[in-house]
């Protein structure tokens, strides 16, 4: 036993106690709270990893949707992207560049949007893939009246 687990004299000044503190409490508490720090360590560990893989789509059926939009003239298209019917959208960065995460596996329509007018785009998403959509043109259908 160590002098710091050691009874104190005043615990004895009344005679003996009924009960003596247990050294080995404060063993069992540190045992307990090292025990919780591991595991909240081990939880944030684990969800990096399911971050960092495709392990989130695969359970979540859903995939990758990335690609680039370019005007009629071939110049970034700067737009907003989204799949109707769902709350999933972005913008195109300044290159034209967009990427959509956790898009539902299956057949899907991509809008590709600017302030005046949208193009839709049958997609075919698979459950934790990356479907690269590579160059979209962004083509007027119809010119406004001169």
């Amino acid at each position: 036993m160590q002098l710091d687990d050691s009874p104190s004299f005043d615990q004895f000044k009344n005679g003996m106690p009924e009960k003596l503190p247990d050294p080995s409490e404060r063993l069992r508490k540190f045992r307990i709270l090292l025990l919780v720090i591991t595991l909240i360590v081990a939880l944030i560990g684990f969800s990096l990893v399911l971050k960092n893989t495709r392990t989130l789509e695969n359970i979540t059926a859903t995939g990758l949707v990335r690609g680039r939009v370019v005007d009629a003239n071939g110049q970034p298209f700067q737009g907003r992207i989204f799949i109707l019917g769902t709350e999933l959208a972005t913008k195109t960065d300044a290159n034209g560049n967009f990427e959509l995460s956790r898009v539902p596996a299956g057949e899907q329509v991509l809008i590709v949007a600017d302030d005046l007018i949208g193009r839709d785009f049958k997609i075919q998403v698979g459950i934790a893939s990356e479907l690269q959509m590579g160059e979209i043109r962004f083509e007027p259908t119809a010119t406004a009246p001169q």
